[in-house]
């Protein structure tokens, strides 16, 4: 397998930005298509459009210098442009610097951004992430635009931005997007098992993000494809669904036009087997299992001693992240496979450095066995 994961995570980081609806993201999509024709299946690739939110500039002017920043992609339409005194978040003033503590989903930021005791919000990227370069939030509101003008700051920029602080300084905020119409691509396949009455099982993955997002994407799509190549070569006793969406960093945008026609499906299936982010990522933390129901846990406990993973956790029973939260809230059930990324939604987020492939081997055996379990009887 070690192949593949050179060969597939390879050249998806090379293929460049995979943010939703670009020229990148439609390339990527017509890709991966041919790799689930090498995988023995028929692609199945489904459009749909919408408006795709690109800014067109962003920046904090302090002191004369202009500090460059990209915009949250559900803010407020149109543009926003402030002046006045920055402050830390809390304190009494017109802009209030933040700095962010975590990208994950449900992190402070979010609330924050309706505070209109504001005019606007400067977040710059988490500690430990590296100077340079933008780690973007997810837009978990795309679509329904919502609070105050915020700008996302790379960290590099905090010192002079502090400086302001402490000297009372005006500063100049300003950020415009346009709205663009766009067209997103999901890309999927369904394998005909020996029994079509029974309930299918669903194998999925987001292959959309921020920047090259090679360890957060990368294991996903490794992980699809050998499941969908082993299954395929070994038959299933049920239909198994595959479905690989963009959309994810547009509030699961690809995952909501998938479902819309198969609502049944989320509490119906067989299970649900969700190839999350970054569990190819280098090791700042274990991997996590997340499991809906006790007999899905110690599958997947019996399946990674199997695959010789022993650096992860067991979570059981509690709500998800990513696409595999709707399950949960559907009823459904389901395995997940998420980890932890020091290089979160950054863009040193490339192969081959941000990449752990034995890791990645081991975390892919273990959805494999899990698949192939489910699939029978």
């Amino acid at each position: 397998m070690q192949t593949d994961i050179s060969r597939i995570i390879g050249t998806y980081s090379s293929q460049g930005f995979h943010r939703t609806g670009t020229d990148t993201d439609v390339e990527s999509a017509h890709w991966l298509g041919s790799e689930v024709q090498r995988a023995g299946l028929e692609p199945l690739l489904t459009s749909f459009v919408f408006d795709r939110f690109d800014p067109v500039e962003g920046y904090a002017e302090v002191a004369g210098q202009r500090v460059q920043g990209i915009p949250f992609y559900d803010c407020p339409t149109g543009q926003g442009e402030v002046v006045g005194r920055l402050v830390r978040y809390g304190e009494q003033g017109a802009i209030a610097l933040v700095e962010a503590q975590s990208l994950a989903e449900g992190n402070p930021v979010t609330e924050m951004r309706v505070n209109d005791q504001y005019d606007a919000l400067i977040v710059v990227t988490p500690e430990g992430m590296p100077e340079a370069g933008i780690a973007l939030a997810n837009a978990e509101r795309f679509g329904a635009p919502y609070g105050i003008p915020a700008l996302q700051v790379a960290r590099q920029h905090l010192a002079i931005l502090s400086r302001a602080i402490e000297s009372n300084e005006d500063v100049a905020f300003m950020y415009a997007f346009e709205q663009t119409p766009a067209t997103g691509i999901n890309v999927g396949a369904r394998l005909v098992g020996r029994d079509s009455s029974q309930p299918p099982l669903v194998v999925m993955t987001p292959r959309s993000g921020w920047w090259q997002c090679a360890s957060e994407r990368g294991g996903g799509l490794v992980a699809w494809l050998e499941i969908m190549r082993t299954l395929t070569a070994e038959g299933s006793d049920r239909d198994v669904v595959f479905t690989a969406n963009t959309g994810h960093e547009l509030g699961h945008l690809g995952y909501h036009h998938f479902i819309e026609n198969l609502l049944d499906l989320e509490a119906g299936a067989r299970a649900w087997v969700h190839l999350g982010a970054n569990f190819a990522a280098l090791p700042p933390a274990p991997i996590r299992v997340q499991t809906s129901h006790p007999d899905l846990q110690a599958l997947a406990r019996e399946c990674a001693d199997e695959a010789g993973l022993t650096d992860y956790m067991e979570v059981m029973g509690r709500r998800p992240g990513g696409e595999v939260r709707s399950v949960f809230d559907a009823g459904g059930s389901y395995v997940s496979l998420v980890g932890a990324n020091a290089l979160f939604h950054h863009p040193d987020d490339i192969w081959p450095q941000a990449v752990d492939p034995e890791k990645t081997e081991k975390a892919c055996r273990v959805m494999v066995s899990v698949s192939r379990a489910l699939a029978r009887g």
